[in-house]
């Protein structure tokens, strides 16, 4: 259960690896009221057609705008969780560390325990075969079984060495995912603010051109 838990996990960590935040793709309507002017300034119907296709623009880029913070609200509550599974993952490993070599050391002292058995049965010659055959054989069906824990202790060890590693690399693609959000953040309150000054304006010539 243990090793299919630690591999559950290294699979996880692997995953956060290439993990970038979703780009904005956002282009703002242009507003140059001066050229519409000129363009249809004798044409106040077509002119109040041009602004409301402007304003119409205008609400589109809004929608965007909404959505792209409601995706980033996501990619950063993702980037939360995922710092708290590492951490969570690295705290496992510390413990998982210090109970495979914990179990590791108890191995090989049990092992030590054994060769020195074998070698104090090979000096016992007053022994008959039956009761000299019968030690040796329960000793070497132990000294065989403490070599496949080891082997298997140190197969978990290395599981666990890799997973290390793999941490330390999510956690700095998980900073570099951080600073885009951030940076997307920046950007998207940038176009938030552009866009309110935009919709602002066309509203106000709207209001305006309502009396040509």
């Amino acid at each position: 259960m243990k090793k299919f838990f630690l591999m559950a996990v290294l699979a996880l960590s692997m995953s956060a690896f290439a993990q970038r935040v979703t780009p904005l793709n956002i282009t703002l309507a242009e507003v140059k009221l001066d050229s519409l002017r000129t363009l249809y300034l004798a044409e106040p119907i077509m002119y109040r057609a041009s602004l409301d296709a402007l304003a119409q623009a205008l609400e589109k880029n809004d929608k965007e705008v909404k959505a792209a913070k409601t995706e980033l609200k996501v990619e950063k509550q993702h980037a939360k969780e995922m710092g708290t599974s590492l951490k969570k993952a690295e705290t496992m490993v510390a413990s998982l560390k210090k109970l495979y070599g914990k179990e590791e050391n108890e191995l090989r002292n049990m092992s030590k325990t054994v060769e020195k058995q074998m070698k104090t049965l090979g000096k016992q010659n007053e022994l008959n075969d039956e009761t000299r055959n019968q030690y040796r054989s329960f000793l070497e069906k132990q000294q065989q079984e403490l070599n496949y824990s080891l082997r298997d202790v140190a197969e978990r060890a290395r599981a666990i060495s890799d997973l290390e590693t793999s941490i330390q690399n999510a956690k700095s693609n998980l900073s570099q995912f951080e600073q885009q959000a951030n940076l997307k953040e920046s950007e998207l309150k940038f176009l938030e603010t552009q866009l309110k000054e935009r919709q602002k304006l066309v509203k106000e010539e709207q209001k305006a051109a309502k009396s040509l």
